[in-house]
C-alpha cells in the first residue's frame, strides 16, 4: 500500500503545520517578543510539524512494505 504524500501532504500536513504557527504567533505576541523573533518561531515549528509527519508517513510506508515483501 502506497501512500500518495502529496494527498497527505495538502489535506493533513498543512492544516497541523499552520495550527503550529498560529500558535507560536498567539503565545509570542502575547509575551510581547520581538516580531521577528515571533515569526522565525512560527516558521520553525511549521517545518518541524511538517517534515514530522512526512517522516512518520515514510516510516509507516516502508514498514508496510517489509510485511508485505
Amino acid at each position: 500500500m502506497v501512500i500518495d504524500r502529496a494527498r497527505m501532504a495538502i489535506t493533513k500536513w498543512i492544516p497541523y503545520s499552520s495550527a503550529g504557527a498560529a500558535i507560536s504567533f498567539v503565545v509570542g505576541f502575547l509575551f510581547n517578543l520581538p516580531p521577528p523573533q515571533v515569526i522565525i518561531s512560527a516558521a520553525m515549528t511549521a517545518t518541524l510539524i511538517f517534515s514530522g509527519l512526512a517522516m512518520q508517513s515514510y516510516g509507516r510506508e516502508k514498514e508496510a512494505t517489509k510485511i508485505q515483501g
